[in-house]
């Protein structure tokens, strides 16, 4: 072979990879548009907290009569995505009047706490009804999971 088929492969074969490279950042920029329209899949159990519709541990100066329903949010304080949780939660608390949140954050304080409740991580949350029935749980990781937890127990309590 000659030098010039050698120059020729050389910058056909860098056209070529250059060439994938935009595709594969166009294809890159589909996934995240594709991302963003998707709805979040909710909170998903996680295999821990207490049974839904059973009575709920008590939790250290809360009564659960005093709100409708009691958002239950199990935090700790390494927890990056608990963290970037807290100011949608205040948000929620406003929004939902009828809502009381009650944070428990993880320490030698709370151990028993989540013990009670049967979490071992975090971030989870757990709804609890005035009657002091459970009536949902899991790990959410962002606010709108957290939002769609409470109207669904919401919506228990109300048509319940």
């Amino acid at each position: 072979m000659t030098g010039g088929v050698w120059i020729t492969a050389f910058v056909l074969l860098w056209v070529t990879v250059l060439a994938l490279g935009v595709v594969v950042v166009a294809l890159l920029r589909q996934v995240g548009v594709l991302h963003a329209r998707v709805r979040p899949l909710g909170v998903h159990f996680g295999g821990e907290g207490p049974e839904r519709l059973a009575p709920a541990p008590p939790l250290p100066g809360h009564d659960y009569a005093a709100a409708d329903l009691t958002l239950v949010v199990f935090t700790s304080a390494g927890c990056t995505i608990c963290a970037g949780l807290r100011p949608g939660l205040r948000a929620l608390e406003r929004e939902y009047a009828d809502v009381a949140v009650r944070e428990v954050d993880h320490g030698p304080a709370t151990a028993e706490v989540f013990r009670s409740f049967d979490v071992a991580s975090t971030p989870y949350f757990v709804t609890v009804d005035r009657a002091g029935v459970v009536q949902g749980r899991g790990v959410a990781n962002n606010v709108e999971q957290v939002e769609e937890l409470l109207e669904e127990s919401t919506r228990v309590v109300t048509d319940g």
